[in-house]
């Protein structure tokens, strides 16, 4: 019932009227209210099943630990009132008495901000907790989260700029923000509630002097540097993130970098980041400069008004001396209260960009489980995914009609139309065309990666498909992590397993200067040819595996190699299909899957034809392979 509640927020996914005008039905801005946005978030820790009651506890004790610290403070008011005028009566009995209570006052009131710190520290500890591992476990398609691999819907359709940013460092502030923001929202209407009766009692052109005095200040600030502040501090937000991402890039293609001399070139585009991120803390500081001064300026004028507006009646002896004292005490904290909006404006727009960048990851994140969920049903929004009906089909696509994702300022583009093909146990497919065709296209496909058109794909377990992308990922780990992945933890293979597996794809020589244990930079230490070879003995040590997707898995592979990881395919696998330029894999492979353009109309959807290698090799012999 939750998920249907979160999926009535989004809009519709994209249907056949969408397919035929390649239109680009993204959904990027929130539509809400900060504050709905915040009640939004603030309900996603409270309903979490593992962590809602402990928030409900924490917050009930935050707020009795707030009532009391005010109370404590109600009453150190009036007992400076109390000993101010024995001071000024020259009543030394009642004086120490003062003090004496005074230091009651701070022995009571001690222990109570430190548990209330403590248990706020907590509260904020399990916020970001719950958040963070929320959002985390969604982006990454954590079980019992989320389906699919958002992580990469959002990578190719470019609808969500800096999503680890959000997870990690927007989630921080906003719960260290929020936090303290709605305690001293808290503090201020207990104040407000606590201090106003004492100050009317006093004076009460004071109580009204104060009401107005803070609500003019405060419609100053809010509308005279509220939207700057705001606006300055989201642009600085998304040009550090760019930055950072800048820097990132160099350090993932440092080898690229390298050979091309590129430095000069990585320097000038960072120049031109940080300039323009220069210029808005520019801006800013400008901004910043004039709300600082008239925020000073305004509490330095509340010194004097106090004793303006009590004085008159203490030189008439209608007030004790210790009033004055009492009555600047509880027109500063009623002040101080008013004018929470004026004093945190900073702070308040800082959480606000906070709120909509974590608002937009939510809505986004919501919207990739839906896709998912609906690529579940057969309809004409998405292309359906499901499992083969038949033990001998390995891989079978009903008149799917494929479609390149939706990307922001990008049309959407028809790859094929209407495309039905199959491959059963014992058969395998090589899929040849030019580059840019969309033949890697057609494998993402196949994985649901990319479920943009109609029609069905049924594919055996998923549990039983292996992935074979041309750069293989190299797991942060040790070499036998590596070859384990991703059953990094749960693998029952022993020592002696995995090393057979390496020496199967020659890379025994690995076994000879690193142990299984010993983590390395992988990436970087194993070449590109190495890195397919690792792939590969990662399917070896996948008894489930059925089925292999490869795009350009040998690409760096020598003839010699190449032709000994297919045999070790053959042997293993019920069946594979393959993505590559090379002739000779031709000789690896039972039927071809030929996608070719017609004439000069590139727009138009790709021509596909099926057909045995060796009608293949008859029908194009300048296409064929001649071993």
């Amino acid at each position: 019932r939750r998920d249907e509640e979160e999926m009535t927020m989004l809009p519709k996914v994209m249907g056949k009227e969408d397919l035929e005008m390649g239109t680009t039905p993204l959904a990027t801005e929130a539509s809400s209210s900060v504050l709905g946005a915040s009640m939004m978030l603030a309900s996603m820790f409270f309903r979490d099943s593992l962590r809602g009651r402990r928030a409900i506890a924490l917050s009930i004790s935050v707020f009795v630990l707030l009532l009391l610290e005010i109370g404590a403070v109600l009453y150190y008011s009036d007992v400076q009132k109390n000993y101010m005028t024995a001071l000024q009566q020259k009543n030394e009995e009642a004086f120490y008495h003062g003090l004496w209570m005074v230091a009651a006052v701070i022995v009571f009131i001690s222990p109570i901000i430190a548990l209330h710190e403590y248990t706020s520290g907590l509260l904020k500890m399990t916020f970001r907790e719950s958040l963070t591992k929320r959002f985390a476990g969604t982006y990454l398609a954590a079980p019992k989260y989320a389906e699919g691999n958002p992580f990469y819907r959002l990578t190719i359709t470019g609808e969500i700029d800096n999503p680890d940013q959000r997870i990690c460092q927007d989630v921080q502030d906003f719960v260290h923000i929020a936090v303290h923001l709605v305690q001293d929202v808290v503090r201020t209407f207990l104040n407000i509630f606590g201090f106003a009766a004492v100050l009317y009692s006093i004076s009460p052109a004071a109580c009204v002097g104060v009401l107005l005095y803070s609500i003019t200040g405060t419609l100053v600030a809010t509308t005279g540097f509220g939207p700057l502040i705001g606006f300055y501090q989201l642009e600085r937000v998304k040009q550090e993130a760019n930055l950072r991402y800048d820097l990132i890039r160099v350090r993932e293609n440092a080898e690229s970098v390298a050979f091309f001399e590129g430095g000069a070139a990585e320097w000038s585009k960072f120049t031109s980041l940080f300039d323009g991120l220069l210029n808005t803390v520019y801006r800013s500081i400008i901004v910043a400069s004039g709300f600082g001064m008239f925020n000073r300026s305004f509490h330095w004028a509340t010194f004097a008004i106090p004793a303006l507006l009590v004085g008159p009646a203490y030189l008439k002896g209608e007030v004790q001396f210790g009033v004055i004292s009492q009555a600047s005490m509880a027109f500063n904290i009623i002040l101080g209260a008013l004018t929470l909006i004026m004093d945190k404006l900073e702070s308040l727009t800082d959480v606000a960009v906070r709120i909509r960048r974590l608002e937009d990851l939510e809505l986004a994140l919501r919207r990739c489980k839906n896709e998912a969920m609906q690529r579940r049903r057969p309809g004409n929004f998405s292309i359906a995914s499901s499992e083969t009906t038949h033990s001998e089909d390995l891989l079978r696509f009903n008149e799917v009609t494929l479609c390149t994702p939706p990307r922001v300022g990008m049309r959407q583009q028809t790859l094929c139309q209407e495309l039905t093909l199959g491959l059963k146990a014992g058969e395998s497919l090589l899929i040849v065309g030019e580059s840019g065709i969309g033949k890697s296209s057609l494998l993402r496909c196949c994985a649901g990666l990319w479920s943009d058109g109609c029609g069905e794909v049924q594919l055996c377990p998923r549990r039983s498909v292996f992935f074979m992308p041309q750069k293989p990922y190299m797991f942060l780990g040790s070499l036998k992590d590596q070859l384990l992945y991703p059953n990094v933890k749960d693998s029952l293979l022993g020592d002696g397993e995995i090393e057979h597996a390496l020496r199967q794809v020659n890379l025994h020589h690995l076994l000879e200067q690193h142990s299984l244990e010993e983590s390395k930079e992988w990436s970087s230490l194993l070449s590109l040819g190495q890195q397919q070879r690792i792939n590969f003995a990662r399917v070896l040590l996948r008894p489930d595996t059925q089925i292999a997707l490869i795009d350009e898995g040998t690409s760096a592979c020598d003839p010699g190699n190449e032709a000994l990881l297919y045999r070790l395919l053959r042997e293993r696998l019920a069946g594979y299909v393959s993505v590559g330029h090379r002739p000779a894999l031709q000789q690896f492979h039972s039927h071809v899957l030929y996608l070719h353009r017609h004439g000069d109309m590139p727009n138009e959807p790709t021509k596909i034809e099926q057909m045995t290698m060796q009608e293949f090799q008859r029908r194009y012999p300048s296409l064929a392979f001649h071993g």
